[in-house]
């Protein structure tokens, strides 16, 4: 009754996710028909789903290796810039907040944890009278 070209439209419509009734008005064929193609053509409606699957990982890979060189490459533009610039025009406010991020940082890296625990209060106490003295 159809000949086999409807049937390879159908296949490929059904493969990229399309629905019975989405095909159905697009071929002009009954959903009960289609529904009997598709456990007629299983098999290659299965293989073509799995390649049409595959391509959109392939370029969703693709589309994400791009972005992430993007941002690296934005990374690096940013890392230069600021290896250019200096700290003086930073407040002082802000110079304590990096020195006290830098430290904390560092506190898991070099000694141990109650001696880093003891080091760090008495070094942040320290700038703090020297930042209640400056104000």
């Amino acid at each position: 009754m159809y000949d086999t070209e409807i049937k390879d439209q159908f296949v490929e419509l059904r493969a990229q996710g399309k629905s019975f009734a989405a095909i159905s008005e697009t071929l002009g064929v009954s959903k009960p028909t289609l529904i009997e193609w598709s456990r007629e053509k299983s098999e290659e409606l299965n293989n073509l789903t799995a390649i049409n699957q595959e391509a959109m990982r392939e370029r969703f890979r693709i589309t994400k290796e791009h972005e992430l060189s993007l941002l690296s490459q934005r990374l690096g533009e940013v890392k230069d810039e600021l290896e250019k610039r200096t700290l003086e025009d930073v407040s002082t406010d802000k110079l304590y907040g990096i020195f006290f991020k830098l430290i904390r940082e560092l506190r898991g890296e070099q000694k141990p944890l109650e001696l880093q625990a003891t080091s760090f209060d008495l070094l942040e106490d320290a700038f703090s009278s020297i930042k209640k003295w400056q104000v």
